[in-house]
């Protein structure tokens, strides 16, 4: 991240010194203050930097709890807002997952609790809230991140795709999100979405999952403008394509080998996707600065503003785009993404998408 104290401290002197300098040509008497006037420019420009610093700090002692937080996105978020000196809960279904992360965790120097919980239950989601705040004595700040990615042309997709996507990214948000509230009330706390871009644009093969994203940007924008009169505020977080090793943990049906290949491609390209950790950083940067929305990456702005400008020409591109998506097999299949990483092609496809190959290790997804 940026060094801002140095920048602002010359930034200051510069100041100083060109003011002294504007006007007519400065008197020799009149040198004899430059170095006064720069002393207190850069006084200026470091004061500014420390205030600017201490509102990135306003985490120390702040109790987060992040969904989802096991693997991916969720863990680095864990592991940023811990570095910052928060105190972090985080939830997820698998107890061996639960356990990694947790210990990562608390091997960086970070305060932390493990709640097995599958979000998809409302009585779990309000059990879990109220665990977090119970084990600090405080809840601070909510991450709603868990989220499923399920990939496949719509005709191969069940209801129960859709059901699962909803369940988990629609109505698991707002069990938790409504159970907060009174914790968040009482601390002045913040609800953060982790929603995508694929809720402001429908992606073929990936309806279950825009479905629920457009529904979980209604819910988090809805919110922040009901709660704000009492004290909470909202953070709606718009991602684009991310290196987080979400692939490995997508589910792909239909042809899964092709289904893997394209969606691999997509998320990893460096110059389309932005690292988890950079995401992290700026979602916990935004988080203590009080940002209300966050979109992560040029692409989806990008995206955002051109489905504002001409929705038609949008859907339009979405619909060559399909044409192009693999086509439903006679024989479907439905197979997580690493077990269909395979085939020639998508041994290919390691090069160009080796960052994101790398980022599956380093945030505890699942390989095998």
């Amino acid at each position: 991240m940026i060094r801002w104290k140095p920048v602002l401290a010359l930034a200051g002197t510069r100041w100083a010194v060109s003011r002294l300098r504007s006007g007519h040509e400065p008197r020799p008497r009149r040198r004899r203050g430059v170095v006064p006037w720069a002393v207190a420019g850069a006084a200026v420009g470091l004061t500014a930097a420390a205030v600017s610093r201490n509102r990135t700090t306003l985490l120390t002692g702040r109790v987060v709890l992040v969904t989802g937080g096991s693997r991916g996105l969720g863990l680095q978020m864990a592991r940023e807002f811990g570095s910052r000196g928060a105190s972090v809960v985080v939830c997820a279904r698998d107890r061996d997952e639960l356990d990694r992360a947790v210990a990562d965790l608390v091997r960086r120097g970070v305060t932390a609790h493990g709640v097995r919980c599958d979000v998809r239950d409302a009585g779990q989601a309000e059990r879990m809230v109220e665990e977090a705040a119970a084990r600090f004595g405080r809840l601070d700040i909510v991450v709603n991140n868990a989220g499923i990615i399920q990939v496949g042309p719509q005709s191969v997709l069940t209801e129960d795709h859709f059901r699962d996507a909803m369940e988990t990214m629609f109505w698991a948000p707002l069990h938790i999100s409504r159970a907060a509230l009174g914790p968040l009330e009482r601390t002045g706390g913040r609800l953060v979405t982790i929603t995508s871009i694929g809720g402001h644009l429908s992606v073929p093969h990936l309806l279950p999952y825009s479905c629920a994203k457009f529904a979980e940007v209604a819910l988090s924008e809805g919110l922040g403008a009901e709660v704000a009169g009492r004290g909470v505020k909202v953070t709606t977080v718009v991602p684009g394509l991310m290196r987080t090793g979400s692939h490995k943990a997508a589910v792909f049906t239909g042809d899964p080998e092709r289904e893997y290949s394209w969606f691999s491609l997509g998320a990893g390209l460096p110059l389309v996707s932005v690292s988890g950790e950079r995401a992290a950083a700026r979602i916990a940067e935004a988080t203590a600065r009080g940002r209300s929305h966050l979109v992560l990456t040029p692409l989806a702005r990008a995206v955002i503003v051109a489905r504002g400008l001409s929705p038609a020409l949008v859907q339009r591109a979405t619909g060559i785009m399909a044409r192009l998506l693999p086509a439903p097999p006679e024989h479907v299949e439905e197979r997580p993404g690493r077990e269909a990483d395979h085939g020639l092609v998508n041994q290919a496809l390691k090069a160009p998408t080796a960052l994101n190959e790398r980022a599956t290790r380093r945030l505890n997804q699942k390989r095998e």
